[in-house]
């Protein structure tokens, strides 16, 4: 039987969630950053498509693993006006995607890795509400991602911001900043981790 290898965080990870979080049937290319102020810096851009990523470590060590993905993408209605109604569809938000992630690692685990599988081999882990901003500098402030509540669920948590581009308080805004859908994202490295109790997340009732 082949061995079922865990799921990563890739390079396209960012265009995989673009697709996801919309529905989008659009390519995209994904624009990868290893320095966070360049990221900050960086615009989803329309047509083409382009996603753009970062990674946030684990912890400080050199060889950390991913704890968060941050991807910078388009809404489903500006890929709409850009592209056609069959470019995009319903949005499931940051916390959609997520739960796909969820899946995804479940999935890729060995049965005796399922066996070992805490918060009740997956089911008692909840998607919390999108914590949404529509400004950058309050998007990228910390969070709590990840935390484990008084009944001893898992809950994930995204951070999201979403400025639609036919928003009537944007049409005066510059291009660049309107459609814009930003996602913190766990990373499927770090999800696993802690679902196999080898890292224990922060405790809150």
């Amino acid at each position: 039987m082949a061995s079922i290898a865990p799921v990563k965080t890739t390079d396209s990870f960012c265009v995989e969630a673009q697709a996801a979080i919309v529905n989008s049937k659009v390519p995209a290319r994904n624009e990868i950053h290893t320095d966070a102020a360049a990221f900050t810096k960086s615009k989803p851009v329309a047509r083409p498509l382009v996603t753009t990523q970062y990674i946030w470590p684990e912890n400080a060590e050199p060889n950390a693993g991913p704890m968060m993905v941050s991807c910078k993408m388009k809404t489903a209605d500006h890929l709409v006006s850009e592209y056609g109604p069959d470019a995009a569809g319903a949005d499931i938000g940051c916390s959609g995607v997520n739960a796909l992630t969820l899946q995804r690692v479940l999935d890729s685990m060995t049965p005796a890795e399922r066996r070992r599988v805490l918060f009740g081999g997956g089911k008692n882990v909840l998607m919390d509400a999108d914590l949404v901003t529509t400004m950058g500098p309050i998007w990228l402030e910390p969070y709590a991602m990840v935390r484990v509540d008084g009944s001893g669920y898992l809950r994930l948590q995204a951070k999201a911001m979403r400025n639609d581009w036919l928003d009537p308080r944007y049409l005066a805004a510059p291009p660049q900043f309107r459609g814009t859908r930003y996602c913190h994202l766990v990373a499927p490295e770090y999800l696993r981790r802690v679902l196999l109790g080898e890292v224990k997340p922060v405790s809150a009732s």
